[in-house]
Formats: C-alpha cells, structure tokens, sequence
C-alpha cells in the first residue's frame, strides 16, 4: 500500500533537527540496526517502513502493532529515507529521557564532546565508547545532537548501549567535584606516562579550536598523544584521538 502524503511528509520532516525535537522522535535505518532496535526494550518504536519482503523475512522478530507497521515500495522507502541508497527498512523511535548516573560517572570513564560538529565524528565515538566497555558520552550543546541520521548510522547500533547526553561540563564538574577530568589538548603531559585504570571524564575537543576556554578551566588533567619524531602532521582526527586516549586510559 502506498503511503499517504502526510506520512511522507511527516516522516522526512525528522530528516531535521527542528522537527526531530518537536516530535521527540527520530530515524533509524538499516536492517541490522534495525532487528537489533526490535530485540531491546529501552527503546519504544512509533513506526516500521519496511519493503513487503523484508517484513515477511523477519515477520517472527516483529512484536509490533499492525498500526505501527507499513508496508512500502521501493520509491516510498526513497522518498522518507536519510540515504542515498535506501536500506530495506527504516523505523521511527521516540527519544528517550536523557538521564545519567552521578554513580556511574564517579566510579568509570565518561567522555565529554566540546563543540564536535562532525556526524561522523560524533557516531564514530560514540562507538569507540562502546568499544572500550564506556557506558556514558557526554556533550556541549554546541556539538551536533546523537539522533542525527548521520551520527546514528555511524554509531554502528552503539547507540543501543551507551547513554548520551546533551548537557553543560561545569554541570558534572558541580556535581563531581573532586572527580578528575582529563582534557586531549597539543601541550600536556604524555598519555603513556598514565599508568593503570582511571575514573574521570576525557573532553575531546573540537579539531580546529580544540577545547573551549570556560572547559579549559576545569580540567585536572591536560593530556596529549605525543607525536613521533618525524611526525608531520599539526593534529589527528577527533575520533582517531579518542580512539588512542581511551586504550590508554583504560588499559
């Protein structure tokens, strides 16, 4: 059954930001983000676009509402999709309350992201956390939001276990006081001279400015990935950088 105009045009409404925040809903594409989003609870689903084949092979995986299921052709998916290549599937899911864990942030690693404006930078991370077991990413409100449709493909699904949340770092730092927060800036101390596990908070900041003035004052920490010798390059990557602090610090 073709979809009507107002679905469409609801649906590619979420595709900006506005919209996703007047809603409180965003997109998810891909099948195996998606079967993975229908195995979990944390998350509540408000719609599944699928092809008519896609929905009969994983009929036995879909514990939804008929309400809340849509079989579509392939130039509706086209049409309400984010890519440039329509998946087989799309959902839409409600944004779930951002909350987090004083607990938990006292006794781990979190990240902070400073102005990152890069999606790709963005999901990246937020899968490199996941990777390295850090359950909570934190960041500015001038960095791009985590449901971007760019940021959630990137994420690779790791957005299904890692709470992220937009909010101010001098917040945390009032809640935690005497918790360490570690900064990645070009002149600090080597992260190969941290040994052992660590608690804290590591801010990775934007790759042209770096760290903001008013987070640079609440670092503990400064800390630098040296660079070799014969190393040309003025900086690394965002993500790159988060990748190599966090393997050290949680070594």
């Amino acid at each position: 059954m073709a979809l009507s105009k107002n679905t469409i045009k609801y649906v590619k409404s979420l595709h900006q930001k506005k919209f996703r925040q007047k809603y409180n809903n965003f997109i998810v594409e891909g099948d195996k983000i998606v079967r993975e989003l229908l195995s979990q609870t944390a998350f509540e689903i408000e719609g599944l676009y699928a092809l008519p084949e896609w929905l009969i092979e994983n009929e036995k995986n879909i514990h939804l509402p008929s309400t809340q299921i849509h079989s579509c052709s392939p130039t509706d998916l086209g049409r309400i999709s984010t890519l440039k290549t329509p998946n087989q599937v799309l959902l839409i899911v409600h944004i779930p309350t951002e909350s987090h864990s004083t607990d938990k942030i006292n006794t781990s690693l979190s990240l902070y992201l400073d102005d990152i404006r890069d999606p790709g930078n963005m999901g990246t991370i937020i899968r490199i956390a996941d990777w390295f077991g850090i359950s909570q990413v934190f960041y500015s409100s001038t960095s791009v939001e985590w449901t971007n449709p760019k940021v959630i493909q990137s994420t690779m699904g790791s957005f299904l276990r890692v709470a992220i949340q937009e909010i101010e770092l001098a917040s945390l730092h009032d809640q935690s006081p005497a918790l360490p927060i570690y900064g990645a800036v070009l002149a600090g101390s080597s992260i190969h001279d941290l040994s052992g596990s660590h608690t804290g908070i590591i801010v990775i900041g934007n790759e042209s400015r770096g760290i903001s003035p008013d987070n640079l004052a609440l670092l503990s920490h400064r800390i630098t990935i040296p660079k070799a010798p014969s190393g040309g390059a003025e900086s690394l990557n965002a993500a790159v950088a988060t990748g190599i602090i966090c393997a050290s610090l949680t070594r």
